[in-house]
């Protein structure tokens, strides 16, 4: 992790989410989860469960919204995003099927792919761990997935104390329920250029103190001896 960097929380949807210090999260929208099956994705956080959303008619956003963030001058996020079951494409019939990402209210990737029909697979920058293969309990179509982490739009500059982060399907193509949903797994949001860093906890301060305590007292020493041999 760079320098001055400092995760404020993760989530692996199997009740092991974690929130830094003094920052809070509610999720709104958040779907379910769904099993997810044993492969090589399992290496880059997609396994156990995974959230889920199949909403259409009307199609809910999933949103993240943090408040309390700490002295930051960006943030980059990190997961795996799966495009599920019988995805169209921008040009299959029926099409577009759209994953969106949202950054405060603003799109900032839009991701497509053709697990039924159609040609285009457009991970927005993000690695292709899964292309057509079975990675969840719905075994009717294959899926995509796409980990995320360190695709362009999922690092962007920001320093306020409050972000909201949402996903969500789009397109006039978009069927949900049973047919076509999306999920994710190992999301992850990390502030950078943090320069105080994590608040440090009592008992690492009383180190602290008693460091440079220790220091004080070696120069006061110094000086002594050096006023004494003058």
């Amino acid at each position: 992790m760079p320098a001055g960097a400092q995760v404020v929380y993760t989530n692996d949807f199997d009740g092991g989410a974690t929130t830094g210090p003094g920052v809070g999260v509610t999720i709104d929208n958040g779907g379910d989860t769904r099993g997810a099956t044993t492969g090589t994705w399992n290496a880059n956080g997609w396994k156990n469960n995974f959230l889920i959303n199949t909403s259409v008619n009307p199609i809910t956003t999933t949103e993240f919204s943090f408040t309390g963030l700490g002295s930051h001058t960006s943030v980059s996020l990190g997961g795996v995003l799966g495009l599920l079951d019988s995805w169209d494409s921008t040009n299959g019939s029926p099409a577009p099927d759209l994953l969106e990402v949202l950054i405060n209210g603003s799109v900032v990737a839009t991701l497509t792919a053709n697990n039924a029909s159609g040609s285009v697979v457009d991970a927005q920058g993000g690695n292709v761990i899964a292309l057509y293969q079975q990675v969840d309990t719905n075994q009717f179509y294959s899926d995509t997935l796409v980990d995320f982490t360190g695709s362009s739009w999922a690092t962007f500059a920001h320093t306020g104390s409050n972000l909201t982060v949402g996903f969500r399907a789009a397109g006039g193509g978009w069927q949900g329920g049973s047919d076509e949903s999306w999920g994710l797994d190992n999301f992850s949001v990390t502030l950078n250029g943090n320069a105080n860093g994590a608040v440090p906890e009592p008992a690492t301060w009383a180190m602290m103190v008693m460091g440079f305590g220790a220091v004080g007292g070696a120069l006061r020493s110094r000086r002594k001896a050096t006023l004494r041999y003058a």
